[in-house]
């Protein structure tokens, strides 16, 4: 539970930070945008053969996508 008064807002502001779109609006960007769908479905396809490959958890290749998020353009 917050403490002080204005923590809430704090965490306001950090969620916005982290999360600039809404799902809605991720899922209208895949359904309108060809080059967003082709690559959001390129990335579905190696999460399920990754999880095929390895048989590995769904938490497993969810954590690894987290753990790749940022690292892709070095």
């Amino acid at each position: 539970m917050p403490t002080e008064e204005n923590e809430n807002i704090l965490y306001l502001i950090i969620l916005l930070l982290i999360m600039p779109f809404t799902d809605k609006q991720m899922f209208e960007a895949i359904e309108t945008n060809g080059d967003v769908k082709d690559c959001f479905e390129k990335i579905t396809v190696a999460c399920r053969e990754l999880k095929s490959k390895t048989g590995c958890p769904n938490d497993d290749v969810d954590r690894f996508l987290e753990f790749t998020i940022g690292k892709w353009s070095d």
